[in-house]
């Protein structure tokens, strides 16, 4: 009889504790949302990361960077202006 109470006081005991335990297997709308975030943030960092790679390997251009290039009188030979 001893046994039977000790293993329905046992039993009264664990259920709501194992009740608690399975709730959270699912995940919150919020940490859908976080998970997504820092995906798209990962991918962004990595898209980032190539292009900045294969902006690198690249020559630099060899056109002149001088946007008043046309509106300055052009040197004669003796350097004079």
């Amino acid at each position: 009889m001893r046994y039977v109470f000790a293993v329905a006081l046992l039993a009264t005991v664990v259920t709501p504790a194992y009740a608690q335990f399975n709730q959270n297997r699912e995940k919150t709308p919020l940490q859908l949302q976080y998970e997504r975030q820092e995906q798209e943030q990962r991918e962004n960092e990595r898209q980032y990361e190539v292009q900045m790679k294969r902006l690198k390997t690249q020559a630099p251009t060899a056109t002149s960077n001088d946007p008043w290039r046309k509106v300055r009188p052009a040197t004669d030979a003796s350097g004079k202006k």
